[in-house]
């Protein structure tokens, strides 16, 4: 009796340690396969055009794809920062109720020049007067800065949120006309990088 009481035990044992060791780590595990894509797919995002990420295949529920603009690296130097190493850029735009949104991707010759990138577009921003312009957070495996500034609108201060990452050799900015933050941090998620 007490040999069988064993011999299941080591079974139960070997069965929870082969399907632990065997099943694909999840984001609900708090950890991400690097090569998952917004669609579900595996795919290496260094495979990948700047063209490819700034389409969202698998859009949240109530969001639109517009259309993509052409987006240059002289556009990028204008909008954001001058930066050297830019291979391409692309943008895409979407729309939620009536809230405007985009999603900037822009490829670099390296990883390092897209982190410098971050860094040099976030240092172009002034403290705010009052509060927290920048707020760390995570998503999709990665540290994102989100950057709040203010637009005038009918006259007064509004809010306006921008996430700004790297993944490998491309910088994803994500933002949009509306002071919820978590209308574009749905959009910046949905990317899948």
């Amino acid at each position: 009796m007490v040999n069988k009481l064993i011999l299941v035990s080591v079974l139960i044992v070997l069965v929870l340690c082969v399907s632990g060791c065997t099943d694909e780590q999840t984001p609900e595990s708090g950890q991400e396969n690097a090569n998952t894509t917004n669609d579900g797919n595996s795919s290496d995002i260094t495979e990948m055009s700047s063209e490819d990420l700034a389409v969202i295949a698998d859009l949240p529920e109530g969001y639109e794809y517009l259309g993509s603009p052409s987006l240059t690296a002289e556009d990028v130097q204008e909008d954001y920062v001058n930066s050297s190493g830019v291979v391409a850029a692309a943008e895409g735009l979407y729309k939620v109720d009536s809230v405007d949104l985009y999603v900037d991707v822009i490829e670099f010759e390296s990883p390092e020049l897209a982190e410098e990138f971050v860094s040099d577009y976030i240092s172009s921003f002034d403290e705010l007067p009052s509060g927290t312009r920048f707020e760390e957070d995570s998503f999709n495996g990665h540290s994102v800065t989100r950057i709040k500034t203010y637009a005038t609108v009918g006259g007064e201060d509004v809010a306006r949120y921008t996430y700004v990452w790297s993944n490998e050799n491309f910088v994803f900015v994500v933002g949009g006309a509306t002071d919820d933050y978590s209308i574009v941090r749905t959009l910046a998620e949905a990317t899948g990088y």
